[in-house]
């Protein structure tokens, strides 16, 4: 099976190379020789920059926006008061803040002067109403609300100056109150309902360095340089291409259409790494890419079904399969990565197929045909579904595998409840601070209508996060990575890197190393 999946990309790519010019830098309409130009390295003001991406935005509201695609197009506009990360703290629309002694306290100070994209200032007031408005659930984005399921209380001190009142110790708040991302109050205050409110989809009023020029739904999101955000912006536009089909993206980006390209398979990264108009940046993607099991589905209620699955699987042979290169990928072992604050190097599940048939087979799962849905605007998915196909085919389980777009996806895998399906391949960022990762694996989680897990995971998280002693911590995200393993909740399937290829006058890309990538987008700037 690894065989024919090298086979299908090479078969891919050699098409795409046929219909690019084989690589061999020459336009697509002329044939005529591109010629290449000098480049000094020296900064030039302005420019533009357009990256494709898979599947657009569904709105312009970022409270909405679920998976990675959404929440990179509009990260240019919609500033976080500051991000914890596991060095440093970066600030944005917020100055700095405080903790008191006891925990239960946060005093957060805005910058001063700021404003929102149509010219209004930004203040306190408009972080109370944010805090107003996402309480009330019909809103559906409580994010920053509530600690252990008790709400928080939030105090004006003045007009740039406010302070949340937690009601019980919560050590990953600050990372959630700095990845904080505000609606202007100005804009939304008469609305009933923001969750269906149709300035959803006209207005896009934001706080950060790009603002919302135009949408073209389906086609095309313009982001313009916002004159009044506090600090200078290089960049006069951004524009996200909605381009589906990869082979389409790589002939735009070989055509000088785009100016990023990710790169997903070692013979693309060997391509674009040797061609001298390109440069290749890889950043640790803080993202484990997994096989998770239905809770709904009569087959994968049995913990001792999930098990045979989990020894049926050889993770290695998937990633190798899927990815070609350890510089793409490596295998996953665990559900956190090394980017998290507490990070434990535990074994993953062992393969064994002559277990695994005697499992299969004692679970009742030989000859039974399984359902797996997967992203099909994911990178790297599809190929993945196959070998698992394959495998297991060979102890005994008949699969059938569906992809669907992001948004089809997201619907089907976390908010409907049914078992239609039995298995399902997803990713998931993980990075920083681990109780971020609740979501994820616990029944208390707001993406926990499949998911197969026990009160123990429940319990480990709210005790994870009700204590600030790190070696406590430490302690107990280790219990719950074994726990989570024990409980055969998902099968961590692959640690990737994030990497692109640019264009060469594009410069600043690697300078904050976060995925999804261009946390600050006024870091980056064009050269001769």
């Amino acid at each position: 099976m690894k065989k024919r999946i090298c086979m299908l990309l090479i078969a891919t790519l050699t098409v795409g190379m046929l219909a690019a010019g084989c690589g061999s830098k020459q336009t697509e309409n002329s044939g005529e020789p591109v010629q290449k130009e000098e480049t000094s390295g020296e900064k030039v003001a302005g420019g533009s920059i357009v990256r494709g991406m898979p599947t657009d935005i569904s709105s312009l509201n970022i409270w909405f926006e679920t998976g990675d695609e959404g929440l990179t197009m509009l990260k240019p506009v919609y500033d976080p008061l500051y991000i914890v990360s596991k060095d440093e703290v970066r600030y944005y629309l917020a100055e700095k803040y405080e903790v008191s002694d006891d925990g239960l306290e946060v005093t957060v100070k805005l910058r001063d002067g700021l404003k929102w994209h149509d010219g209004e200032k930004i203040t306190a007031d408009d972080v109370i109403w944010n805090f107003e408005v996402k309480a009330n659930p019909d809103n559906k984005s409580s994010s920053g609300t509530k600690v252990n399921g008790k709400p928080v209380s939030v105090e004006k001190i003045d007009e740039l100056t406010f302070k949340v009142i937690l009601p019980e110790v919560s050590a990953s708040y600050i990372a959630t109150l700095g990845n904080l991302k505000l609606l202007p109050k100005h804009v939304y205050e008469n609305e009933a309902n923001i969750a269906s409110s149709e300035l959803n989809m006209t207005q896009g009023v934001g706080s950060g360095p790009y603002k919302v020029k135009e949408w073209k739904k389906g086609e095309s999101l313009t982001l313009e340089k916002f004159d009044g955000y506090y600090k200078e912006a290089n960049l006069d536009t951004v524009v996200f291409k909605i381009t589906p089909n990869e082979s389409a993206q790589e002939i735009a980006f070989e055509n000088g259409e785009l100016n990023i390209l990710r790169v997903t398979t070692a013979d693309k990264l060997a391509k674009y790494a040797s061609d001298d108009r390109y440069e290749i940046v890889s950043l640790n993607e803080g993202r484990i890419n997994y096989m998770g099991f239905n809770s709904n589905s009569e087959l994968m209620k049995d913990v001792a079904a999930r098990e045979a699955i989990a020894t049926a699987l050889n993770v290695p042979e998937i990633v190798d399969g899927a990815y070609g290169s350890e510089e793409i990928a490596k295998a996953a072992k665990t559900v956190f990565c090394d980017q998290n604050f507490y990070y434990k190097d535990i074994d993953g599940y062992k393969y064994d197929g002559e277990k695994a048939k005697e499992l299969v087979k004692a679970a009742g799962l030989e000859g039974k045909t399984m359902k797996l849905v997967y992203n099909s605007s994911r990178a790297n998915m599809e190929d993945c579904a196959l070998i698992i196909q394959q495998q297991l085919k060979a102890v005994g389980i008949n699969l059938e595998i569906t992809g669907y777009e992001t948004q089809g996806f997201f619907e089907k895998f976390f908010y409907t409840d049914l078992g239609d399906w039995d298995l399902g391949l997803n990713g998931y960022s993980t990075n920083g601070d681990n109780q971020g990762d609740e979501y994820m694996f616990s029944k208390e989680g707001f993406l926990s209508k499949n998911l197969c897990t026990t009160d123990e995971i429940a319990t480990l998280w709210n005790q994870g996060d009700a204590t600030n002693d790190a070696k406590e911590r430490a302690e107990i995200y280790a219990d719950l990575q074994q726990q989570i393993k024990d409980a055969y909740t998902m099968v961590p399937i692959s640690d990737c890197n994030f990497i692109v290829a640019v264009d060469k006058k594009l410069k600043g890309c690697d300078a904050i190393n976060v995925v999804p990538i261009f946390e600050d987008y006024t870091q980056l700037y064009m050269t001769k």
